[in-house]
């Protein structure tokens, strides 16, 4: 019996990138072009509520993801609550009912209702009243409400509120469905610009560098991210219903979420250092430090502590964003979009015209894949890396390619035999006679020690660009998800994988986690320890994309880190 394996491989569910119009549940465009949906009920008649999260991705109509029927859900933030129903298809049925003795036509046959509206009758009062989607307004849902992009929400006719748009305080009303805003006079105290890392930055600005608008603080569709609810004496650090831009995790300057692409991310803001403002209006002068007076007489200097003293190194591998406060919770059903500089390690590997494979930065020039992805020798020259993506395919200004100088298989790996020894040790052609320069978005993971395992059930992260399900033919934004430690001893059963897992292997995924699919090969298993992230393995292959029973598996790299230790460490001969 021949056991089929997928080679290329992330998350069945890893996301909800998939977007349709289903038939019934087509959507609106407002005058201001903001997409929203028809009012929808469930069939048990529960409200949809629009716009709603799901796998970190926003959504403004009822999907099919992990379900071949329609759903939506009942709470603005799917991800928290987990609260769903079936959707059902908005009809309007003719009925009657008696009063009096007299027999009444049903007012709702013809749907007095404009713009999708349901109607529902009143018997006691003889009339109808009709429910309108949450764009549209009046008795017969024939007036439109105003959608505030920056507040994510709609205003009705005549409701006013207040806004910073482009730096400038504003106070707006809906008028007839348009939005009419007035700039007004701000008296609070404004700070123009931020010192040292904005920490204490309590300004106005609530644009980034894009352009893009912030979102509240105390949005509903922030979850795991770090937000009012989660950030411990939110006050003190300038978090509370608003969505101006702050800098509570201590990063370099001030930043925000934003929605990018319906998916929940996070930007710098388009704020100023206050020392790069001063510096561009005069001239610093740096004033000599006094030197460090004498010891006094017989007293004999500390020789413990010199002036070329060095304070203790802070880990230079396994770091990144805590923009997220959990991505690896045992609650995760499916994955989520990752925010950008979560993974600053993963790197993208394009191989030649058609293939494409992940991996993972293991120190400056070299970066750790799947040997299966280079079966085929392809040429060094047909070979790019870019590392700090995040978009597939799309490089920024927080992106860096490099070409390969060569790539080295272990000792043992056979292309007749590529689940074996499934790893591979990519290294980056310099520039400028240096590879990789670090930064927010660009970092090492840690490589484990020998003896380093992780146990049983433990919930490691999987990233990656691969593809949804198992026949989507499209590659992602960057994914992540949360996925168990599958016991050897159950791997190796023979309805798992039998003796096709070796111990150089590990397994991971089933249950409540998710799987790696086509295009996720040479991706981590990151486990994390102490806060630090170590690439406990390399996605390798398994039996299709999220099958019950059949977990991921993952070159083990504890079993081959002596040997990568040995190539990375490696001094270049001397001529």
């Amino acid at each position: 019996m021949m056991l089929y394996f997928v080679l290329l491989f992330l998350p069945y569910v890893l996301s909800a990138r998939t977007r349709m119009v289903l038939p019934g549940y087509e959507t609106l465009r407002t005058r201001n072009g903001n997409e929203n949906s028809h009012k929808v009920l469930t069939v048990d008649r529960k409200e949809c509520k629009f716009p709603f999260r799901q796998g970190g991705s926003i959504h403004h109509h009822c999907i099919t993801i992990s379900s071949s029927r329609p759903w939506c859900s009942l709470t603005h933030n799917f991800d928290r609550d987990f609260l769903w129903g079936y959707c059902a298809a908005v009809t309007t049925q003719p009925s009657v009912f008696v009063h009096s003795s007299r027999r009444f036509t049903d007012l709702c046959q013809v749907n007095p209702c404009q713009n999708g509206g349901i109607c529902t009758l009143v018997p006691h009062r003889r009339s109808f009243e009709c429910s309108c989607p949450e764009n549209f307004t009046g008795r017969h849902c024939d007036q439109r409400k105003c959608y505030e992009t920056i507040h994510l929400r709609y205003y009705d006719i005549g409701e006013s509120w207040g806004r910073i748009y482009h730096r400038n305080v504003e106070r707006c009303t809906c008028v007839d469905g348009e939005i009419s805003c007035e700039r007004v006079r701000y008296t609070a105290p404004e700070a123009e610009c931020y010192d040292n890392k904005g920490t204490d930055y309590r300004g106005v600005v609530n644009t980034t560098v894009s352009g893009a608008h912030c979102l509240p603080w105390n949005s509903d569709l922030l979850h795991d991210e770090l937000h009012m609810g989660t950030v411990e004496r939110a006050s003190l650090r300038g978090l509370g219903e608003h969505s101006y831009c702050r800098n509570p995790d201590g990063d370099k300057m001030p930043w925000c979420y934003t929605l990018n692409d319906r998916a929940i991310s996070w930007e710098n803001c388009d704020v100023p250092s206050c020392v790069m403002r001063s510096s561009s209006s005069r001239r610093v002068v740096q004033v000599p430090r006094p030197p460090p007076p004498p010891p006094p007489p017989n007293v004999l200097p500390d020789t413990n502590q010199t002036n070329d003293a060095k304070p203790a190194k802070k880990p230079v591998c396994g770091k990144r964003h805590k923009k997220r406060i959990s991505v690896a919770k045992g609650r995760i059903l499916g994955g989520s979009s990752a925010l950008p500089g979560t993974h600053p390690w993963m790197a993208a590997l394009y191989i030649g015209d058609d293939s494409f494979c992940a991996g993972t930065l293991v120190s400056s020039c070299w970066v750790v894949s799947a040997a299966h992805c280079f079966f085929r020798s392809p040429l060094v020259s047909k070979i790019r890396v870019i590392l700090g993506q995040h978009n597939f395919n799309v490089t920024t200004s927080d992106t860096k390619t490099f070409g390969v100088e060569k790539y080295i298989f272990p000792g043992r790996f056979s292309v007749f035999n590529p689940t074996l020894h499934d790893i591979v040790l990519v290294k980056l052609k310099k520039q400028d006679g240096h590879c990789v320069r670090r930064t927010q978005f660009i970092q090492p993971i840690c490589l484990p020690d020998k003896a380093m395992t992780f146990p049983d059930y433990y919930c490691c992260q999987i990233t990656g660009w691969g593809h949804m399900h198992e026949k989507a033919n499209k590659y992602s934004n960057l994914q992540e998800a949360g996925v168990r430690i599958f016991p050897f001893e159950r791997c190796i059963q023979p309805e798992v994988y039998g003796n096709h897992v070796t111990s150089n292997m590990v397994c991971a995924g089933t249950d409540r986690c998710v799987d790696a699919c086509q295009g996720d090969s040479g991706g981590p298993l990151a486990c994390v320890k102490d806060d630090v992230s170590f690439l406990y393995g390399v996605i390798s292959w398994g039996d299709g994309c999220g099958k019950t029973g059949k977990p991921g598996v993952y070159t083990k790299v504890v079993s081959y880190v002596n040997w990568i230790n040995t190539i990375i460490k490696r001094k270049p001969k001397s001529k």
